[in-house]
């Protein structure tokens, strides 16, 4: 069974409002990635379309394999990402400027990274999510295959 490994609740309040997810060295890389669906991965980030919260709470898992699933939250993403550095944080932008969120490290540059992403909207009986405006989000980060980071990519041995 996977363990966790580290991980980290950033204490930093996402504010108006969250882009992603972006590995510190090419944090300008999320806004290459087109998000149709909630969430969208491309090299360097992950783009999450949470537009409708006021503000975020992230909470960054990692580990040694696997997570085992997570029903009650209100959706999931899984999919890999590359990361240059292998350090992420989040970024927020509103009326022109840029906030960022606590920095995770997942202690290995270069690499690709299977991720799970939760979404929680928090609400109380007669305060629904649209009035509380407040998520949840919980990425968890586990090491990818090489076969993933493959997607677009061709491979060319020499022997």
């Amino acid at each position: 069974m996977a363990k966790i490994i580290k991980e980290l609740l950033d204490s930093r309040d996402i504010s108006k409002y969250l882009d992603g997810i972006a590995d510190v060295d090419a944090e300008w890389d999320l806004y290459e990635i087109d998000t149709v669906e909630w969430v969208a991965a491309g090299d360097n980030g992950i783009a999450i379309n949470e537009r409708g919260s006021e503000r975020c709470l992230i909470k960054y898992e990692l580990w040694d394999g696997p997570p085992p699933p997570i029903d009650s939250w209100d959706r999931s993403w899984s999919g890999s990402v590359r990361l240059t550095s292998g350090k992420v944080f989040a970024m927020s932008g509103y009326s022109g400027g840029t906030s960022y969120g606590e920095e995770f490290d997942l202690g290995r540059p270069d690499s690709v990274w299977q991720v799970r992403v939760h979404r929680k909207s928090l609400a109380h009986e007669e305060f629904t999510p649209e009035i509380v405006s407040f998520t949840l989000l919980k990425l968890q980060f586990w090491p990818g295959s090489l076969q993933a980071g493959l997607n677009n990519s061709t491979l060319t041995l020499q022997l």
